[in-house]
């Protein structure tokens, strides 16, 4: 198996919808050699194709369980070669997003704590610093005479650090170093990155790739880190970064884009919308993470847009024509 970089939730999706397209038994020679050109551009785009097309020989040859014929029922339309693909394609999705929560707990189901999709934990370390685990996180623990580090594998944290001169407390990912100047911040592992943002004092952050440069950042700020720099600190965008740590999205003023992104993290399986067509909303508010569900009616209440739920696993939303 191809052990190149992990794939992102968009390039999985983006894949699901190629393989649709060729499954359709519709797609162009023009389309092939689209796919192919977009497939060999980048080593996680073969890598969820490749996956996906094993996925699909394997949820193919399903037998007929009421699970399967409720989705061939509800996904599949007996007219239309573009509804059949349309269905072939939210199936696709489906199985993507099943496939790939047991593929993204592999690398770290051996952490020393960890959270599943939708759940938050609070931690008391050995050093009296209180650790809390955002949805869908793991970490590793290094905790002796000499050291206290914290290694974030996936996900989001957010610390308060008990004082100890003689040991400094620090985050690390796969792109730098979060080291601790005060008390509280969040360190949050993306695609590409790490972004760090400082509650009270401040924090020292170094990409792995040049140790001899740490970017102050101080509070009420946040820096995003890469392996070869950090970005300049800058203000908050969030109002309440933080409000996750009372199970609760806290925005004002923020895009939809931006807050489904968020809400997609509290839940199993695929939130899929067009990003282009839902660019102009915004969105001001309080949305339980518990209860995404209720969030999503939320937002489709106060918003001109459809929220259309397939399955647990699938939720489709449009703007209202």
């Amino acid at each position: 198996m191809n052990n190149g970089p992990e794939p992102s939730h968009e390039t999985v999706v983006a894949a699901a919808q190629w393989l649709a397209l060729l499954h359709s038994g519709e797609a162009s020679d023009h389309q092939h050699q689209a796919f192919a050109q977009w497939r060999d551009a980048d080593p996680s785009h073969a890598l969820a194709a490749s996956r996906l097309a094993l996925l699909w020989g394997r949820f193919d040859g399903l037998p007929k369980s009421r699970a399967r014929k409720t989705l061939d029922r509800v996904l599949t339309p007996k007219r239309g070669s573009t509804l059949r693909r349309t269905g072939t394609c939210l199936a696709l999705l489906i199985a993507a997003s099943v496939a790939w929560q047991g593929v993204r707990q592999a690398p770290v189901w051996l952490a020393d704590q960890r959270t599943a999709v939708g759940e938050r934990r609070d931690l008391v370390l050995a050093d009296h610093s209180h650790l809390q685990l955002n949805s869908d996180t793991a970490v590793d623990l290094h905790f002796d005479g000499q050291q206290r580090l914290i290694d974030l594998k996936r996900g989001e944290l957010w610390v308060e650090v008990a004082k100890d001169p003689q040991r400094p407390f620090v985050v690390r990912t796969e792109h730098g170093t979060v080291t601790a100047l005060g008390t509280q911040f969040l360190v949050r592992r993306e695609d590409g990155q790490t972004r760090v943002t400082v509650l009270e004092s401040a924090i020292a952050a170094r990409p792995v790739e040049h140790p001899e440069g740490p970017v102050r950042v101080a509070a009420g700020q946040q820096a995003t880190v890469f392996a070869d720099h950090v970005d300049s600190p800058m203000g908050l965008a969030n109002a309440d970064p933080a409000s996750w740590t009372r199970g609760v999205l806290k925005v004002d003023d923020r895009p939809l884009v931006e807050v489904l992104d968020e809400l997609a993290r509290y839940r199993s399986g695929v939130v899929h919308f067009d990003r282009q067509a839902l660019a102009g909303l915004r969105v001001s508010g309080s949305f339980p993470l518990g209860d995404s569900n209720a969030a999503l009616a939320a937002l489709q209440t106060n918003l001109p847009i459809r929220v259309q739920r397939f399955t647990d696993w699938l939720v489709l939303i449009k703007p209202k024509s």
